[in-house]
């Protein structure tokens, strides 16, 4: 009792001591990581990679192997059955069946942590093998690395496909261990692509956290190529030494957007004089996008310098990133600035959250240009096609169970059935209760 009365003063002196520390705001924003990947997609894609890393358990006593190799061994004769190359479609027959497994083990999904498994590219070669035999790429090496390596490839390449995307690389960089990985490109850039799905989902702090990491890895490894940074961005017309310096002011203008967005007077400080540094990058490459002018009018509204602040906003406003709308309330906040109203262009219409979405917009219509998987073929990455063709069987699995077990298509599951006859509805039967 004692310990439990000394807790709770603890924590009362805590909430009413002012200011929360950085590292509060942190541990509070992993807490929200982990609510934001617990809901049934998430959990069911989760499933389907249990399923094939499974398949790889050379020790079949393993207790978590044991609770489910039944309902693996379903799902892996239903991915068998897609090549992963095209639109495949799975029967309602299948789908339900997979479902069902899903259903009967969806708790021990939640509660296990895949990396206790084989690496997921050890299942694909088993399914495709048809032996557990390890692949000499896996000889004698780390497995906690190379799942790291799988999870960071991960959290890329599924952001490039439309019916996956954010949600689920997300997933996969929660999963990522960055201090794991040496110090090369690939680590920078899963720091940079985990910065900005973290700032896009509100997770300031730890956006902040990692994007600082990155700067000072920049800083000090100005010499290292980044050919996988140069395609990423689009910025084939810049040598290594230019890249570098674009590289440093993106992680410089991401680390600015968390900090405008966090809830301390000093961050918000922070966060001009990250902007600062951004522009600074940028005016020695010369470079030009909505990023750029979006920062400059910014900058400039808060300097009280409205004047210097129209030439960007005339160029954000016929942007084609903007809707329709989204150009109106930049014309609008033209407007206030021509009747030397910053304030209320800055509160009213050009405020945080818009400024936010010039950044989101940029980088989605960026990554949607990146073939992730033309990229690491051409960087020798091991498995790309392996890796690639997984995931297009992962989202028709995904696909096919989401369209048959949702409460609105329900009974379409129920009349394709019917049409096939009796023998089939008697498989099913329960299924869709």
């Amino acid at each position: 009792m004692k310990n439990l009365f000394l807790c709770c003063v603890i924590l009362f002196f805590i909430s009413c001591s002012g200011e929360k520390t950085d590292q509060l705001l942190l541990e509070l924003d992993k807490k929200k990581l982990s609510e934001n990947i617990n809901y049934d997609k998430i959990i069911f894609y989760k499933f389907a990679k249990i399923a094939v890393r499974s398949t790889a358990v050379q020790d079949t006593t393993q207790p978590e192997y044991q609770k489910f190799s039944k309902q693996a061994q379903s799902v892996v004769k239903t991915l068998n059955s897609i090549n992963g190359h095209g639109n495949d479609r799975i029967s309602v027959i299948d789908a339900l069946r997979v479902y069902k497994e899903y259903r009967s083990v969806k708790q021990f999904v939640k509660e296990t942590d895949e990396d206790v498994f084989p690496l997921l590219t050890e299942g694909f070669i088993t399914m495709n093998s048809g032996t557990k035999t390890p692949n000499p790429f896996f000889k004698d090496s780390d497995k906690a690395y190379y799942q790291n390596i799988e999870h960071a490839i991960l959290s890329m390449a599924v952001l490039a496909t439309r019916d996956l995307g954010q949600p689920f690389a997300l997933y996969e960089c929660s999963k990522t261990q960055p201090e794991l990985l040496d110090d090369c490109e690939i680590k920078t850039l899963l720091e940079f692509v985990r910065g900005f799905l973290f700032f896009s989902n509100s997770l300031f702090y730890l956006s902040e956290d990692g994007l600082s990491r990155n700067i000072k890895w920049l800083d000090k490894n100005e010499k290292i190529p980044l050919p996988y940074t140069k395609s990423f961005f689009g910025w084939g017309n810049l040598n290594d030494e230019q890249t570098h310096l674009a590289f440093h002011g993106m992680n410089y203008i991401f680390r600015g957007f968390d900090r405008m967005r966090m809830e301390r007077k000093i961050d918000e400080e922070r966060s001009l004089e990250d902007f600062e540094a951004f522009l600074t990058d940028m005016n020695k490459l010369g470079i030009q996008n909505e990023l750029v002018w979006g920062i400059t009018a910014y900058l400039n509204l808060k300097k009280e310098k409205p004047e210097k602040s129209l030439p960007a906003l005339e160029k954000l406003s016929r942007s084609a990133l903007f809707s329709n709308s989204e150009r109106e309330a930049l014309q609008q906040s033209m407007v206030y600035v021509k009747e030397r109203k910053s304030d209320k262009a800055l509160t009213g219409v050009y405020d945080k959250a818009f400024i936010g979405k010039i950044a989101t917009k940029y980088m989605i219509a960026l990554l949607a240009k990146v073939n992730w998987e033309k990229l690491m073929k051409e960087q020798g990455v091991p498995y790309t096609g392996e890796v690639f063709a997984g995931i297009n069987k992962f989202k028709a699995l995904s696909n096919s169970v989401s369209q048959y077990t949702q409460p609105s298509t329900i009974e379409k599951g129920k009349k394709e059935i019917g049409k096939k006859g009796s023998e089939l509805l008697e498989k099913a039967k329960g299924w869709l209760d």
